[in-house]
């Protein structure tokens, strides 16, 4: 009884720990062997990702938010064919923001002509919703209408969506088939505020519609945050991201390295100074590599949103038509995709056999805020022959910048330097030294949990040894009165 006593207190004295979010793994890529590897559970700690793992750049840090009192917000949106669910998202866009009067909405609509239009198709909801008015918010919507005979991809299509940005604040791009929650645009601009970070762009697969949205536009919420982190090859030979692994316990946003198509949200500079490249003509697989790359050597860093930003959901029901399937001549089908996937084998110095389109490479190539080898370090991308990618399921850490004047030109007033640098003071050892106040980055919290349990280590073993002592008193009593 006395042990389990001395146990209890010592577990009532031993310190909590506190869990922080965990990324659950799957392989995703569909092998022999996929069903025998086990998902794995990685300990994330966001409250360090902004310190650079080199010591010595362990003070430099982004940018801050520059956030203005006031702000706007444009929504992009490329749509194939699928003029119904394009304006039921822009119609939820409307209807369940809290500042409708200062969103915008542009629309690459691509259409043949018996397709009912995006526009129309939101014309009809919203005269349903506000009868007193034709088609309430009309003129904040921008269309640019094209014959979908002449599609060529969804880069294609998001170059010209990028075109309708005017001068708005905040860019939000997103499939053509979402819907919002109530709210949406204050709760994404504040998640994108938890980045600390003006170079921050949010960006994900987002969850289902189903069980997460009521009707009326309430957000029920999601248990789990998306993050991609994982990669292949697809038939061309080009990146494609693998999926979306699972963050438990997410209340901030993650720092990622790969960029999703389904969700991007920016300050609006981005969409402006990275340009996509309309020579990917035909371009599926790709797509989300190039437009990862280009923004992180331009100096952006790709955050997945915790829970709390998760404000949009994907109908993830059939498309009524996709691009590929479009009756054009094959042989022109075949040129233009080898000339654009060659292009890309070229910008990553993978050799490749035929004609390539080579042009405007200087305009829609790498940045110099950082390297593209940096990048790949980064992410984990391998281009080499039978070597498979490293990935990036794990902690990642912000690096800083190579060439920091594209940023100073962009925020005038910023220097790189936002903390001390080291000193030269007598080190101490690595796994008790701190850099401004903060652990190493490089330190697990398992480390952390070892050097903060010591202390009840130690009183675990005076309570132990006080307890033997306490048992062997009276047998030691007993000897000497004999």
């Amino acid at each position: 009884m006395k042990l389990v006593y001395l146990l209890s207190v010592v577990a009532a004295l031993w310190p909590a720990t506190e869990a922080g979010p965990e990324l659950s793994v799957r392989d995703h890529n569909k092998d022999k062997t996929a069903s025998k590897r086990p998902t794995i559970r990685v300990p994330l700690d966001p409250t360090r990702q902004h310190t650079p793992l080199d010591p010595a750049l362990a003070h430099l840090r982004p940018p801050a938010p520059r956030f203005p009192s006031e702000y706007d917000m444009f929504v992009g949106l490329s749509a194939f064919r699928d003029g119904a669910r394009c304006g039921y998202t822009i119609f939820t866009g409307f209807s369940r923001a809290t500042r409708p009067d200062k969103l915008y909405f542009g629309v690459v609509d691509q259409l043949l002509e018996a397709d009912l239009s995006c526009i129309d198709a939101y014309c009809a909801l919203a005269a349903e919703a506000w009868p007193e008015l034709p088609c309430k918010y009309r003129d904040q919507i921008r269309i640019d209408s094209r014959d979908a005979a002449e599609s060529r991809g969804p880069t294609y299509a998001r170059h010209f969506q990028q075109d309708l940005v005017r001068d708005e604040e905040f860019c939000l791009q997103l499939d053509a088939h979402s819907e919002f929650t109530t709210q949406w645009d204050t709760l994404l601009v504040q998640e994108w505020q938890r980045t600390e970070n003006e170079m921050a762009v949010l960006t994900t697969y987002l969850h289902n519609i189903d069980s997460h949205i009521l009707s009326d536009g309430t957000n029920l919420g999601a248990r789990t945050a998306p993050h991609i982190c994982q990669t292949t090859r697809g038939g061309s030979g080009n990146v494609r991201n693998v999926a979306a692994d699972l963050i438990y316990d997410s209340e901030q946003p993650q720092l990622g390295a790969l960029w999703g198509a389904g969700l991007s949200f920016s300050k609006c500079h981005a969409e402006k100074r990275v340009r996509i490249d309309s020579h990917t003509k035909w371009m599926f697989d790709g797509e989300e590599f190039l437009r990862a790359s280009h923004l992180w050597t331009h100096g952006y860093d790709l955050y997945s949103p915790s829970t709390r930003g998760l404000v949009v959901y994907h109908n993830y029901t059939a498309v009524p038509a996709k691009f590929f399937e479009l009756r054009v001549d094959m042989s022109t089908k075949h040129l233009e995709t080898a000339r654009a996937n060659n292009r890309v084998k070229f910008l990553v110095g993978v050799p490749f056999v035929g004609e390539i389109d080579a042009e405007e490479l200087d305009v829609y190539g790498w940045g110099t805020v950082r390297s593209f080898a940096a990048y790949l370090n980064y992410s984990g991308l391998v281009f080499e022959p039978n070597v498979s990618d490293k990935q990036s399921c794990k902690q990642l850490h912000w690096v800083p910048y190579e060439d920091a004047s594209p940023i100073e030109a962009l925020l005038p007033g910023w220097a790189p330097a936002t903390l001390a640098p080291p000193t030269a003071a007598v080190r101490k050892p690595a796994s008790m030294r701190r850099q401004n106040g903060v652990l190493p980055s490089v330190a697990t919290r398992q480390n952390a949990t070892e050097s903060s349990a010591l202390p009840a280590l130690g009183f675990l073993a005076f309570v132990l040894a006080a307890f033997v002592g306490l048992v062997a008193w009276p047998r030691t009593h007993q000897l000497k009165a004999q």
